[in-house]
């Protein structure tokens, strides 16, 4: 996993489910989905077209869920649908038939033996019917219940994986366990714990039933004759009985406990298979509240840091309504599911001059809102340093490109409303404002200038515009024209023309928009951080 965070990239592996290769998501994030433009391209019927999605904000990976009927599971626990839950390294991700596990085994599996004749040998491999397992035996209800105990405490899944297992060989007679769960070519499995007794190994296991077991079914082998051809693995590890049992979290298998004796091992207690049974119960619910737990703890943490963030911005960010001596404007910041990366601001300069920005820092959660609140306060110095606001932008990419990651980047909007009409502005790489005059709207959508904090030693070009009197300058960011609706279709510049020729005021032109956004989408919950803000320059004094 340290390899692909480093690169910039998730790997997602199939582990369940029909035959699919690797996935490398990069930072731009994945759509998952049977709609032919997701980047995560998986056809099957309970697959909605737009499933899930994973994103790279703020430093880490999350995962959410777009609505579907079926839902997204995380380490079988399904997500809510308004809750991005963010991943770590080996989890699971339950999309329909498939299970996507996060990053790779290599450090944790171990290959299994025996070829594709075992997996089909039946006469040999039985199911355990569960009326047949019986009641049990008293003297093993005081491992239960100290094996629950011990699980239940456990911080991991390889804490519970060893306390579980001692306890399992210890009541059913068996010479090792292992708890286990198939990889994704059916080659290897992830071991997550291993006990056996004193002078025993538990390093290979029996393909055939583990693979059994990972469909959901408590399996079992035991020798009918010392000659009995079982297939390549039992033979040459001397097997002679064996069992597998799903653990099953959100009646999906988690894990399989295995179990088996060897060459002159004792013959295991009658009543193992209920005793096993039992404990893989336990382990199941034991795991899913483990899970929980963590997801709920990772959670916090993110909600705790989004919070931060969110607070700290507020503490910078202008009114969303002022209206004084030479201009009016309205601003309204709506976050996307994490702490907003948009900057705006309004800037008293000298001789009568005001200043407005509009810009939107790369990515999303904390580490977008640090880099666009030092931009901002850079900026603001900047702006009083030099007359051209093309000087203060290439004094604040110098300063993005010393001190940011090299991922990191702004697009930017500055525009200086002098008091003969002119405003002055620079493009880098934006390009989403609209000219509302009087008899008409004129859209801009071309940046004239490069991003802020891409290419060093780079020119930033200032255009001059006159406005009329009652002209409104109005900036947004991405987080609007390409807000998509359920079909995937993005809200576009045509919508944007249309709102903003029938909309009269700053705050109409805000107001308005947004809620057509809003509209666009479904809901409140929109895809990326939106910004929109009204500028009504040389309005006056307020009545």
């Amino acid at each position: 996993m340290e390899t692909e965070q480093a690169a910039g990239m998730l790997r997602l592996v199939a582990v369940r489910g029909p035959a699919v290769p690797p996935v490398e998501v990069t930072r731009a994030g994945a759509v998952i989905g049977r709609g032919s433009a997701c980047e995560v391209h998986l056809v099957d019927a309970t697959m909605s077209r737009r499933h899930a999605e994973v994103k790279h904000v703020g430093g880490r990976w999350l995962l959410s869920d777009l609505g579907g009927p079926n839902g997204t599971w995380l380490n079988d626990v399904r997500i809510e649908q308004t809750q991005p839950m963010p991943l770590a390294p080996g989890d699971r991700i339950g999309v329909g038939p498939w299970v996507l596990q996060v990053g790779t085994w290599t450090p944790t599996t171990v290959a299994m033996t025996g070829g594709p004749e075992v997996i089909e040998d039946a006469a040999e491999v039985k199911r355990i019917d569960p009326a047949a397992t019986g009641k049990l035996a008293h003297h093993r209800l005081q491992l239960i219940i100290d094996c629950a105990g011990r699980i239940n405490d456990a911080g991991t899944e390889r804490e519970l994986a060893q306390s579980l297992l001692e306890s399992v060989v210890v009541g059913t007679g068996y010479g090792r366990a292992a708890l286990v769960r198939i990889a994704g070519d059916q080659e290897a499995v992830e071991v997550l714990g291993t006990w056996a007794r004193e002078g025993q190994e538990a390093s290979q296991f029996s393909r055939s039933l583990v693979i059994r077991a990972s469909a959901g079914e408590m399996v079992t082998l035991a020798a009918q004759q010392s000659n009995a051809d079982w297939g390549q693995s039992i033979a040459e590890l001397e097997i002679h009985s064996a069992m597998c049992c799903p653990i099953l979290v959100d009646d999906q298998v988690a894990a399989c406990l295995y179990l088996d004796a060897r060459a002159s091992e004792s013959a295991v207690a009658p009543d193992a298979a209920g005793f096993c049974e039992a404990l893989g119960k336990l382990a199941g619910l034991a795991m899913a509240n483990l899970r929980r737990r963590s997801m709920q703890a990772r959670q916090r943490e993110l909600d705790e840091e989004m919070a931060a963030a969110r607070e700290a911005q507020q503490l910078m960010i202008p009114l969303k309504r002022q209206a004084g001596a030479g201009l009016q404007y309205a601003v309204e910041f709506h976050p996307g599911r994490v702490a907003s990366g948009d900057l705006f601001d309004v800037v008293q300069l000298e001789h009568g001059r005001i200043a407005v920005i509009l810009g939107d820092v790369s990515g999303k959660g904390v580490g977008a809102a640090i880099l666009m609140a030092a931009a901002q306060a850079y900026l603001h110095a900047a702006l009083a340093r030099h007359a051209s606001p093309a000087d203060a932008v290439e004094d604040l990419n110098n300063f993005v490109l010393a001190r940011s990651a090299s991922n990191r980047f702004l697009t930017l909007w500055v525009g200086v409303f002098a008091a003969d009409g002119s405003l002055t502005y620079v493009d880098a790489g934006h390009g989403y404002w609209v000219h509302v005059r009087s008899d008409g709207v004129e859209m801009h959508h071309a940046a004239t200038s490069p991003v802020v904090g891409a290419i060093e030693g780079i020119e930033f070009q200032a255009n001059v515009v006159q406005l009329g009197e009652s002209d409104r300058i109005v900036l947004m960011t991405d987080g609007v024209p390409e807000q998509p609706d359920a079909a995937g279709e993005q809200f576009g510049l045509a919508n944007i023309e249309s709102v903003l020729a029938r909309t009269r005021t700053v705050d109409e032109d805000v107001v308005e928009l947004l809620a057509a956004v809003r509209g666009w989408s479904g809901g409140d919950a929109l895809a990326d951080d939106t910004t929109v803000a009204s500028v009504l320059a040389w309005a006056g004094p307020s009545p």
